[in-house]
């Protein structure tokens, strides 16, 4: 199903699900993912907003990474969810609940692609073409200017320019193990590929992103893609009516 963002959708909140958007908290670090998930057995949907929550900014970053379009990709975190709520049951627990989540949206932004197929994929000597034709400029650009530009937004929107320019595989997996802090064998899982593959996919990446950021690439507080709390609340509103619709 393809769900559009709703702009009048505070205004609709207590008619459509009669649940205040606002009123669901961002769930507290020490909070378990199982914890959450044991009390949508008593509390229902309600409770899994607090999953939408927690997850929504590193699921749009995903299926961005994939999907070169802002609201295709908000559109597929909203299926994500769906889809993982409804197979709630299904999982087991042996990994971590992210893990199963990210490899949900992975494949929803996946069957994206393919219906679309509106993302040229490069091949590995464009790839190179591309990065001996674009790092040289970059890091001439970076030595120009202070440290401080490696923390501003003039630094976030650059590094999501030049991530658009790398093929999907190299994106994905960078955005996995630089900005969701993935292991390398979670990776490998989410993407069904084997370790080796991730870790060398990972170093031409960074590589490409040029040696001058290395140390703001390495950074567990990298952001990219960023994902407003206006339209986070959009989406869970847009989930939450999608999920009491499939109860009712």
């Amino acid at each position: 199903m393809r769900l559009q963002l709703h702009k009048s959708a505070e205004k609709s909140i207590d008619k459509d699900i009669g649940i205040e958007i606002k009123s669901i908290p961002v769930p507290a670090a020490e909070t378990t993912d199982a914890e959450i998930i044991a009390r949508i057995k008593t509390e229902g949907f309600k409770a899994y907003g607090e999953l939408v929550k927690r997850y929504n900014q590193r699921l749009f970053r995903i299926a961005r990474s994939i999907i070169t379009d802002d609201a295709a990709a908000m559109d597929m975190v909203q299926e994500a969810h769906i889809k993982a709520y409804t197979q709630l049951h299904s999982f087991q627990g042996t990994g971590s609940f992210a893990a199963w989540l990210a490899g949900i949206t992975r494949n929803q932004a996946l069957m994206y692609l393919r219906k679309h197929k509106r993302e040229v994929m490069m091949t590995d000597e464009e790839h190179n073409k591309l990065e001996s034709n674009q790092v040289i400029g970059m890091n001439a650009q970076a030595q120009s200017q202070p440290d401080e530009l490696f923390q501003n937004r003039q630094m976030q929107t650059l590094i999501n320019k030049n991530l658009d320019k790398l093929s999907e595989k190299f994106r994905s997996v960078f955005v996995l193990r630089a900005v969701e802090q993935f292991s390398t064998k979670e990776t490998a899982h989410i993407l069904k590929i084997n370790e080796l593959t991730v870790k060398t996919r990972f170093f031409r990446a960074k590589r490409f992103l040029r040696k001058e950021i290395q140390n703001y690439l390495d950074t567990s507080d990298l952001k990219i893609y960023e994902f407003g709390n206006k339209k986070c609340d959009l989406v869970l509103f847009n989930v939450l009516t999608a999920i009491s619709k499939l109860e009712s």
